[in-house]
């Protein structure tokens, strides 16, 4: 038997299937990876296409939970800074989880304070 390998973000969303199937079912389920080449419906719901991957400006606008059109606008701001080098988007994802850690429920004033603060250390203004 091929000893399988996952990712820490494969494990993350192992982990979150046992909140949304709950544990009896995961535990009944053999495990199996989710490539790519095999999308889910879930996938191809947001994304619109058949690969599997979710755009930056995407997962930031819904984990974020923004629902204003500046907050839509700071997130696409942030992710044409990252396309242009400006920022990195390590640096992006650090303050997106940080965020998230500080508080679940509403965590965009949080990245967006985070944000201008690291931005401008770089000499980078956000719009």
């Amino acid at each position: 038997m091929k000893r399988v390998h996952y990712s820490r973000r494969e494990l993350l969303g192992l982990a979150s299937g046992v909140v949304v199937c709950g544990a009896l079912t995961l535990a009944l389920t053999p495990f199996r990876r989710i490539t790519a080449q095999e999308p889910t419906s879930r996938n191809l719901a947001e994304t619109g296409s058949g690969r599997g991957i979710v755009d930056f400006e995407v997962q930031l606008s819904r984990g974020l939970r923004t629902f204003l059109p500046q907050q839509k606008a700071f997130v696409s701001s942030v992710v044409l800074l990252v396309q242009q080098g400006k920022i990195s988007r390590a640096m992006v994802n650090t303050v997106y989880t940080w965020s998230l850690q500080r508080n679940p429920s509403v965590p965009f004033p949080y990245f967006e304070f985070a944000m201008r603060a690291l931005a401008r250390r770089r000499g980078v203004t956000i719009t």
